[in-house]
């Protein structure tokens, strides 16, 4: 284990609460040499890294959907147009109700 580091940090019991053989671990060979072994180990058993994996979906579903279109933009403006007609009647509604009811 490392000798400079006499004393235990909160993250540090964090890590031992959830697997004390992390923990264990990562203290006697250190972050960088686990994350190390963890892509060699992937690499021999051609797994790939599943947040990259995410990652490389979340592009392709986006570049799928082509979100910066023309139709999106139309979209856009729709919406816009929605959001203004709603504030217009919310306040004719509010008005009348002000002036007939009260």
């Amino acid at each position: 284990m490392r000798k400079a580091a006499e004393s235990i940090s909160a993250n540090e019991i964090n890590k031992y609460l959830y697997c004390p053989y992390q923990w264990y671990y990562e203290r006697l060979h250190g972050a960088a040499e686990i994350r190390k072994l963890y892509k060699e180990r992937n690499h021999e058993l051609g797994l790939e890294d599943v947040a990259y994996s995410n990652f490389r979906k979340g592009i392709a579903f986006h570049s799928s959907h082509d979100f910066g279109s023309e139709r999106s933009s139309a979209l856009r403006w729709l919406m816009r147009i929605a959001v203004i007609i709603a504030i217009l009647a919310g306040v004719l509604c509010g008005y009348l109700f002000y002036h007939y009811f009260i």
